[in-house]
């Protein structure tokens, strides 16, 4: 809506005299179209003072009368042809005469009279021109008219917005049809507003009405809502309106209102104030039902064109990069109380880079989902050469619930909550690693898929490779969309910390919106899994698609487990699989299917292995999967256990967590197997000497033959080492000590043969680099020296200072620690396995007290675990309960994916390394390269059933600390655990004091002199 142009204050058209003189109004003319024809009202100026002059008794010559009637009738002939333009024609819009009039107002009789006497002669002249006067008038009228108008646009926020710094929105909400699209249009039958259809439309406004209320109106570029398979839906459109029109709450600033005032719903502006309301919703409407990403892509089509538009006629720079948000007719955007901040704030942020910021900067531990220098989408560079990133960022979920009273809760997400999916391309929650939390302090972190709200740049969208128009789903719309962010593009952020958060109805959306059908999985997988040996993954999810369909399509409708119908599945498997495989090579030959993915993007096989890793395409089945694929295999024999010795029973059962925890596992036979496979690839390759000849094999006794003392150097160390009263001191005077009386009983029973069994044996070992070897003598001088076998991993073989070069898969960089890790299990499996009973890593800030591990691994409590929870081990078992001992975390909260922190490090039986070694390593992302080992030690673990073990001591004490011992005694969780990441990562901890086991085994973030000070103060020196 244009806003009309007041004449008050306005600046008129001013014609010029010949002489270059304007012609003025006389003071106080309120000159008009009537006021024209009167005696006196004209008054040009210059000419009257010539009259005036002509009037005096000042006696003038012949010749100087003659020569000022010379000058009258020159400046006459110059100006009659204003004439055309003062005397209105009949026909003459008085309104435009206004704009044109000059208001003429003279004193002078002589001069009015010989005026009317000029303007009698010509007026037969003037009529036959008055047409084109007339149309000289309306040019000049509408010429002037628009270059005011174009000056209030300039000036206005809501039409111009902020400029590229703060670039504006473009919303596309699609309204999706009903599952039965016979209810599009209509309400079901006896529906009310509980039918689908209503509840679609409802949720459209809803999500609407939140733009505007979330959003400062100046930013709102335009709101696309795309009526997919619907025309005009008249009650809808009038709600719309109301939106538009500022009948409804919205933002402006860092005002909410509304107001319904004639002259401001009309457009216009109050005196004094610098309200506007233009047009910000646009619909499209798609009658025959076109589906979610072809209605997308028509709705960014249309805001493509209207940026070019707005763009040619001045009223926005090429210079600002729109941002484009998708948001689902099941989602609201979230409102916050803060009047300055709004999600648009941190999405920019995010998604536009400053003219500040260094392109060199690396931004990737704000946005973890940033990868620098290997984006495949083009991108544009700012006029300062900064090349913007092409992320994206999708919106923290909440969910609204209601009762059968109408009461809305709203339940808040927890931080590190993600979107991914299974084998059957079936969306699931997920969490965010704990590495992932830690490089950006929980702000911010990638998410595999995008969800209810996904905000990009405009460019970023609009250089992407892939837009199939046949994915008619939410679903399978943005399953593309991340594809595209992640394999061509930057990737996708969720900002935990931030006001980008939506409320999800549930209910509002059919299922089949937010799942994706056989066909439609079968166009994705034949898009993004062909080539660069995906084929492994797209045999695997069709395979699994068909089985979940025909599953569900059989398995409720028998009732019994015979032969016959398990035959019937396998087939409607192999038939559906058939199916699909057809639909998949079919799907490349449609018009809008992908093509040339393999040369613009990275791999389904990068996506699988970097994105999220913990996913591996072998994730645990659900309940009903496990009772349909055992229904589908049939009835198996129960295999009777081993003999028990009824001797061996335990003073105290294992506590029902721990017991359900090893239930879940198998014995295995701990006899050593070769699994080198003659050390001619990795991870088997060994170690090299200083000179880097293979076959090398480390002395792990090296440092128990030769344990170097421990020694307090002088007064200014002791100074250091015992300084009192830190929160490092509290809490290894006030709770943690080593117990040294029972560690000396238990190694002189050992020595004079009254124990069954000698002292458990521990292999420690410890990964670093060369240029931190410095950090090496520490641990010799203190925890290293005494565990029975010691190695440092590490790049240079120095073997003074007990270091091994294992070369692995790979570069050397934090980034690729599971490679090192799994060279150094095999190194260790290779030559060391049968002489030890535990092995325990962690790095080299490590700290580890010996005397409390050793005694808690040969505790009833562990031997008990060891042996499978019923009876303790007599010391002849061939096999033993895996155990995977270490301080747990549960991603994001989700107590099914835990792991074992690897700062403190972890502790394996015989029976895990071997497991892990023979039977995971191979298996489990061999060539994958990530930070994350411990998380995916955990992973190729618990795809064998073995599950960390919770180490609390009896007062619920943790005994492996992640970090330092004044970091636990201080930290206490926010009121909301969920608000922190470590909290939220924690299982049922206590806090301060209380959070450390007495008899802690390990601590974390050990640097420094605080290697040395722990040792003096637990062991006494001080």
């Amino acid at each position: 809506m244009s806003t009309p142009i007041r004449s008050s204050g306005r600046r008129r058209l001013q014609p010029s005299s010949r002489a270059g003189n304007p012609i003025r109004r006389a003071p106080n003319s309120g000159a008009s179209a009537s006021s024209i024809s009167s005696n006196d009202s004209e008054h040009f100026l210059p000419m009257s003072n010539i009259m005036n002059n002509n009037s005096s008794n000042v006696q003038v010559s012949p010749e100087r009368s003659r020569h000022h009637l010379a000058r009258n009738l020159l400046a006459i002939a110059c100006l009659w042809p204003l004439l055309f333009l003062i005397i209105p024609p009949p026909t003459a819009d008085p309104a435009h005469m206004a704009i044109l009039s000059a208001g003429i107002n003279s004193s002078s009789k002589s001069f009015t009279n010989k005026f009317q006497s000029i303007k009698k002669r010509a007026h037969d002249k003037i009529d036959n021109i008055r047409a084109v006067a007339s149309r000289r008038v309306n040019l000049a009228a509408k010429t002037q008219f628009l270059r005011e108008e174009m000056s209030t646009l300039l000036r206005r926020k809501d039409i111009v917005g902020y400029g590229p710094d703060r670039p504006r929105v473009a919303v596309v909400v699609v309204v999706p049809q009903p599952s039965n699209g016979n209810n599009v249009g209509r309400r079901a039958k006896g529906g009310g507003e509980g039918d689908e259809e209503s509840r679609i439309l409802k949720g459209a406004l809803d999500a609407v009405q939140s733009v505007f209320l979330t959003t400062d109106r100046n930013r709102i570029f335009i709101v696309t809502v795309v009526m997919d398979g619907r025309g005009k839906v008249g009650t809808f459109e009038a709600k719309l309106d109301d939106i538009d029109a500022g009948r409804t709450m919205h933002r402006h600033g860092g005002e909410v209102h509304t107001h319904d005032h004639h002259h401001e719903l009309e457009g216009e502006q109050k005196e004094g104030e610098g309200h506007y309301h233009s047009e910000k919703i646009h619909t499209l409407y798609n009658h025959e039902g076109m589906g979610v990403s072809a209605s997308r892509k028509e709705a960014v089509h249309f805001i493509n064109v209207l940026s070019r538009k707005h763009e040619q006629a001045g009223i926005k720079s090429p210079e600002e990069d729109l941002i484009l948000l998708f948001l689902s007719v099941d989602s609201r955007l979230k409102e916050f109380d803060d009047d300055n901040q709004t999600w648009l704030d941190d999405v920019t942020d995010a998604l536009i880079l400053s003219p500040s910021i260094d392109e060199n900067q690396d931004i990737s531990n704000k946005f973890p989902s940033v990868a620098k220098k290997d984006s495949k989408v083009d991108t544009k560079p700012t006029k300062d050469g900064t090349m913007q990133p092409s992320n994206a960022v999708s919106f923290a979920v909440d969910t609204s619930s209601s009762d059968t009273e109408g009461n809305v809760e709203i339940h808040s997400s927890h931080v590190g909550v993600t979107l991914s999916f299974d084998q059957k391309l079936r969306p699931r929650p997920s969490s965010a690693t704990g590495q992932q939390l830690a490089l950006s302090n929980g702000e911010s972190y990638p998410t595999p898929l995008t969800q209810s709200a996904t905000a990009l740049r405009l460019r970023t969208y609009n250089a992407f490779p892939a837009s199939d128009e046949a994915l008619t789903s939410h679903y399978s719309a943005d399953l593309e969309l991340s594809f595209n962010l992640w394999m061509c593009a930057d990737g996708i952020d969720v900002i935990a910390s931030s006001y980008a958060r939506v409320v999800v109805d549930p209910v509002i959306l059919s299922s089949s919106e937010k799942d994706i059908s056989g066909p439609l999985a079968a166009r994705i997988v034949s898009a993004w899994m062909s080539g660069h040996g995906d084929d492994v993954y797209a045999d695997k999810i069709l395979r699994a698609v068909a089985e979940r369909s025909a599953q569900d399509s059989i398995i409720g409708m028998t009732k019994d487990h015979s032969m016959s119908d398990r035959k019937l599945l396998v087939d409607k498997i192999k038939v559906l699989n058939d199916m699909l495989v057809r639909i998949s090579s079919e799907a490349k030959h449609s018009s809008s299917f992908p093509t040339g993915l393999g040369q613009k993007c990275r791999p389904f096989s990068w996506y699988a292995q970097n994105v999220h890793p913990q996913n591996d395409f072998h994730e645990e089945e659900d309940v009903n999967d496990a009772k349909k694929k055992a229904w589908m295999n049939g009835p198996t024999t129960k295999e009777e256990g081993s003999a028990t010795d009824e001797n061996n029973l335990p003073s105290k059962p294992l506590n029902e967590d721990n017991m359900a925890i090893i239930s879940k596992t198998s014995p295995v036979n701990i006899k050593y197997v070769d699994a080198s496979g003659g050390h001619a690839e990795h991870p088997h390759k060994g170690a090299t000497d200083e000179n880097g000849k293979f076959g090398y094999v480390h002395d792990e006794t090296f440092l128990i033959k030769n344990p170097p003392t421990f020694e307090i150097k002088d007064e200014k160390d002791r100074g250091v080492l015992c300084k009192k009263g830190d929160p490092n001191y509290q809490m290894l005077t006030k709770k943690v000590f080593v117990d040294l009386p029972n560690h000396e009983a238990a190694e002189k029973r050992a020595e004079h043969g009254l124990a069954k069994k000698g002292r458990a044996k521990i292999f420690c070992l410890v990964y670093t680099i060369e240029k931190n070897h410095h950090t090496i003598p520490a641990i010799k001088e203190t925890w290293g020296k005494k565990c029975d076998g010691f190695m440092v991993a590490s790049t240079k073989t120095d073997r003074e200072l007990g270091t091994v070069n294992i070369p692995h898969e790979g570069p050397e960089e934090y980034n690729n620690i599971w490679q090192k890790v799994r060279s150094m299990w095999s190194y260790v499996y290779d030559n060391y396995y049968e002489k030890y009973d535990w092995f325990h890593i962690g790095g080299d800030d490590l700290y580890l007290i010996v005397e409390n591990l050793r005694l808690y691994l040969e505790s009833e409590e562990i031997q008990l675990a060891s042996n499978g929870g019923q009876y303790l081990p007599n010391g002849s078992e061939e096999t033993q309960t895996p155990l995977f001992l270490g301080r747990r975390f549960a991603e994001g909260g989700n107590m099914d994916r835990i792991f074992i922190s690897g700062g403190s490090g972890y502790t394996m039986n015989k029976a895990t390394l071997k497991t892990l070694v023979v039977d995971g390593l191979p298996k489990c992302r061999p060539h994958f390269h990530t930070f994350s080992e411990d998380v995916m030690v955990a992973n190729c673990l618990r795809q064998r059933n073995i599950l960390p073990y919770d180490t609390k001591d009896e007062a619920g004490g943790e005994r492996y600390m992640p970090f330092a011992p004044g970091h636990h005694l201080n930290y206490h969780p926010p009121a909301n655990p969920k608000d922190d990441w470590y909290s939220n990562y924690s299982i049922n901890c206590k806090w301060g004091i209380d959070h450390c086991a007495a008899k802690s085994v390990a601590f974390h973030y050990i640097k420094g002199d605080l290697m040395r000070r722990m040792y003096a103060i637990l062991y006494h020196y001080c």
